[in-house]
């Protein structure tokens, strides 16, 4: 079978010249080296998450499919996945800072009910050796993904799936508060290399921060996601709620059959 889906893949290469590939990166301007044959011939998979820092399962989720894509790689190394981090607001309400679990509190129900929710994402978490520990206290989560839509401009998405994670170690785990501009500034510049100052001039950029709203309000208005986690394939299959890595992995070999076993 991987002979064949060699095959089918060898029927639909072009023929690239031996000088420098310069191209644009679907998600931002980069400039790469043309591709290896091997790299070539692979079956590029492009995910988009939509999620809000502020919401637990999202982290859960970041690590169920993490695993499923890790998984079905080393399966199918003729396929690469690439994950794309997009904003959501939670709650566009939430205007000041506060304490962690009074808010989470008030979001279930009221005071205890998200005690029990936390024990449910908690004991879905322990899977991939995530603790959670909700305290301190945060504020809207817009600066957070700022940062982490100006990460995806600057430095790929290798970057910011880790400031993605460390923000949510952050701020479920470490007690952080991932709205305090100071602390994103340290963390954007120490994962990504990137100099303070330029960090805080992006975060501050009033452009950013109306592109990362426009991604809000697109995510509602375009793509139909109404809550978070959800994750879009393919930009044609939609996998809303926290799901387990075996939803991913059928998904994916939904696709790897349509894409090889129809040639």
């Amino acid at each position: 079978m991987r002979g064949f889906a060699n095959f089918a893949l060898r029927k639909r290469l072009k023929v690239f010249s031996s000088r420098v590939w310069l191209w644009r990166h679907a998600f931002c301007d980069i400039c790469r080296p043309m591709p290896s044959f091997e790299e070539a011939k692979k079956l590029l998979v492009p995910i988009e998450v939509y999620s809000d820092t502020l919401c637990p399962w999202c982290w859960v989720e970041k690590h169920s499919l993490q695993a499923a894509v890790q998984d079905f790689e080393k399966q199918h190394p003729e396929v690469e996945f690439e994950i794309i981090w997009r904003s959501f607001c939670l709650n566009p309400l939430l205007k000041t800072k506060c304490d962690k679990f009074a808010l989470y509190d008030e979001w279930s129900g009221g005071p205890g009910k998200f005690q029990q929710h936390l024990d449910r994402v908690g004991a879905a978490g322990s899977k991939y050796g995530l603790r959670l520990s909700v305290t301190g206290l945060t504020g809207p989560s817009r600066s957070s993904q700022i940062l982490i839509a100006n990460v995806l401009r600057r430095s790929g998405p290798a970057a910011q799936a880790l400031v993605v994670e460390a923000l949510f170690q952050s701020h479920f785990t470490l007690g952080e508060d991932i709205s305090d501009q100071d602390f994103l500034v340290s963390l954007g510049s120490e994962i990504t290399g990137q100099p303070a100052d330029t960090i805080r001039s992006e975060l501050e950029n009033p452009e950013n921060g109306r592109f990362v709203d426009y991604e809000v309000d697109e995510a509602a208005a375009s793509k139909g996601v109404e809550a978070v986690p959800c994750v879009t394939v393919l930009s044609k299959y939609k996998v809303g709620g926290f799901q387990e890595q075996h939803v991913f992995e059928q998904l994916f070999e939904r696709i790897w059959a349509e894409s090889f076993m129809s040639e």
